[in-house]
């Protein structure tokens, strides 16, 4: 296994400011992400007009990676829709060719990734991360065939999981 950046493993840009383009002249109405629901990973989105000009690096894309960069608990979620465009105060995260988006995700909710990002925080209650940092990160990363059999572990436990609840909710 090698570390790696998290640039060299992964396209990261930070959102776009929607504000700075909102109502403009030749502006049509769009999806933007508005929140993410945590624990069922809803989207909550808001339609807004905006120009057609916008970078479609801003347009999510099925397997992005969302990291909430302004919070006081950053979230960290997959996106499974297409052309919603994402906000500044999230970053897209999105897997190159020959990486696991999955696998990615796994570390970057892994406690080890919860520590480095309190550090870059500076400790405050209001959390803020930034891109540049974000790149930077290191992470550990082994051959895709080894990534999709952990990431394939990781569902089934997942799944088991959920099992385990509904069991426990039906014999309550």
């Amino acid at each position: 296994m090698e570390y790696e950046r998290l640039d060299k493993i992964a396209y990261i840009y930070g959102g776009l400011r929607v504000t700075r383009y909102a109502d403009k002249d030749n502006s049509k109405k769009m999806t933007v992400l508005k929140k993410i629901n945590n624990n069922q990973n809803l989207l909550e989105t808001e339609t807004i007009k905006l120009p057609d000009s916008i970078d479609k690096k801003y347009y999510s894309k099925e397997n992005d990676i969302l990291i909430q960069v302004t919070s006081t608990n950053n979230t960290i979620n997959m996106i499974t829709r297409d052309n919603v465009i994402i906000p500044a105060n999230y970053v897209i995260v999105r897997a190159k060719k020959g990486y696991n988006p999955h696998y990615i995700l796994s570390l970057l909710r892994s406690n080890q990734f919860k520590k480095v990002e309190r550090k870059l925080s500076g400790g405050t209650k209001l959390h803020f991360i930034k891109v540049p940092d974000i790149r930077k990160m290191r992470i550990c990363i082994p051959k895709l065939e080894k990534q999709n059999k952990i990431v394939n572990i990781q569902k089934l436990i997942d799944r088991k999981n959920q099992l385990e609840t509904k069991k426990i909710e039906i014999n309550k």
